[in-house]
């Protein structure tokens, strides 16, 4: 019962502080984690699911974020925690990169008495990351703070494929097929003023076919050159693209201009286009 009671226990005992300020201050039990992208800035995910054994579901609600609060377990010395959503990393729709992850947490509780006003206190030290499959940890801080500040950055591999289009007027698509990837089909079925789009790294150009509400149709011919190579010790080999431009001959758009010709993450608009 003590450890299926433990989160709810330790949020009471926090509430019951609130009108002493002071005592409030003296609890620790969350830990600060921000996402990052290795090599880049810092991340952005939906969560629809937190959970940890013993506490349940963390989240109140689903949400988008690039930080969360962990609550540890005053009555262990191991945490662990399931996270379930999708990187958000962009405004615009794209295909989703799916987040399910799981970061295992080990540190030292102890109690510790403070007063006759506040009585006890648990105390966290010395958090460290037995395991997990996050691409990378970093540990900025072992000992959680109150207010809660950053302790760790846990950090995915770029994605190196998505082209980011910016229409200077929205338009109502109902889907964007991928010429040289048959059977590729994306059903938008929805007003759109920009749309991440993969760009095909096994070829050197990519052609894309849109159908809109009135059933009028727009292609996008996209060339590149790609480059592989090992950029980050924990991603391995990535294929890399720089040098984007629009194939005007095979392009039906009124206008594409090219803003940024090389891929990044979190994601620069690269093509502008006048549908």
């Amino acid at each position: 019962m003590k450890r299926l009671s433990w989160f709810f226990l330790f949020s009471i005992v926090a509430v019951s502080c609130l009108d002493q300020p002071d005592c409030y201050q003296l609890n620790n039990n969350y830990l600060g984690v921000v996402f990052k992208i290795i090599g880049g800035g810092t991340d952005r995910v939906y969560l629809s699911s937190v959970q940890s054994p013993g506490a349940g579901e963390v989240l109140e609600k689903p949400l988008v974020t690039t930080e969360i609060g962990l609550p540890l377990n005053p009555y262990a010395s191991e945490t662990s925690f399931l996270f379930s959503g999708y990187y958000a990393p962009a405004d615009a729709p794209g295909p989703e990169l799916l987040l399910e992850k799981a970061l295992n947490l080990s540190y030292l509780a102890r109690v510790q008495f403070v007063s006759e006003d506040c009585g006890e206190r648990h105390v966290f030290t010395d958090v460290a990351v037995p395991s997990t499959d996050f691409d990378s940890v970093r540990i900025l801080n072992s000992v959680p703070t109150n207010p809660t500040t950053t302790n760790l950055e846990l950090f995915r591999c770029p994605r190196t494929n998505l082209v980011y289009v910016d229409f200077l007027s929205d338009v109502i698509v109902k889907t964007i097929s991928v010429r040289e990837l048959s059977g590729t089909l994306f059903t938008v079925n929805d007003t759109i003023s920009s749309i991440l789009l993969p760009l095909v790294q096994e070829r050197d150009t990519t052609t894309f076919d849109f159908v809109y509400a009135n059933e009028a149709t727009r292609t996008l011919m996209v060339s590149y050159r790609t480059t592989t190579r090992q950029r980050f010790e924990f991603c391995g080999e990535q294929t890399f693209i720089d040098r984007i431009t629009n194939v005007a001959g095979e392009t039906n758009f009124a206008t594409v201009t090219v803003k940024e010709d090389s891929i990044y993450d979190l994601p620069r608009i690269n093509l502008e286009i006048t549908p």
